[in-house]
């Protein structure tokens, strides 16, 4: 087994170590660019998300009020005309 004494070293070509700082700052950029378009995407579908309940709160109530609205022309027609021929003449009896 080889046995690394004290006197162990290291050489490292200067442009081999800018290369490696380049890469490595370049590595964390993409890293810190990628994290903050994540941010902005999740802050766009909270915002998303909010807008799309809101509207359909609204639509509910919008229908809910225009059902109410519909059932009080429907009843209103079917108290003043009748459109079965049987009961005609029970309403003739009635009124006289």
């Amino acid at each position: 087994m080889a046995k690394i004494d004290d006197n162990f070293r290291i050489s490292l070509n200067i442009k081999w170590l800018g290369q490696i700082i380049v890469a490595v700052a370049f590595i964390v950029l993409g890293y810190l660019r990628i994290e903050n378009r994540l941010a902005e995407l999740e802050r766009g579908m909270d915002t998303a998300d909010t807008r799309i309940t809101e509207l359909v709160d609204k639509h509910m109530i919008e229908e809910q009020k225009e059902r109410i609205a519909m059932e009080e022309r429907i009843s209103f027609f079917e108290q003043e005309l009748n459109l079965n021929p049987f009961s005609w003449k029970k309403s003739k009896r009635k009124k006289q």
